[in-house]
């Protein structure tokens, strides 16, 4: 499996990236606020700020479930499947990914 297919089974089966991306927005909006009204971003700047922490989510997620990873070369998608479901990965990662708070800078 690679990351984007990683990316597309986090989608189809749990809610984490959407939870993840509802808290960086959040988080991206009140840093927003907090910076003086002429240098405020605009709902673009912001929105591509919570794609990239999104994305940098998702690579780390990936990142580290590919070191537990046994991949059997001919049956990668599966190994993956077994390793996710498993271990209750995404239960897991919902459940982290709800009580994230992101540290002001």
């Amino acid at each position: 499996m690679d990351c984007e297919e990683f990316e597309t089974y986090l989608n189809v089966n749990s809610r984490v990236v959407a939870i993840f991306h509802s808290q960086a927005l959040a988080y991206q909006h009140s840093k927003n606020r907090q910076r003086a009204a002429s240098k405020r971003w605009s709902e673009t700047a912001v929105a591509n700020a919570v794609n990239k922490m999104v994305s940098q989510f998702i690579d780390n997620v990936y990142d580290k479930l590919k070191t537990d990873i046994k991949e059997n070369r001919f049956q990668s998608y599966d190994s993956w499947v077994n390793l996710i479901e498993g271990n209750e990965v995404l239960d897991n990662l919902e459940e982290t990914v709800s009580e994230i708070e992101f540290d002001e800078e």
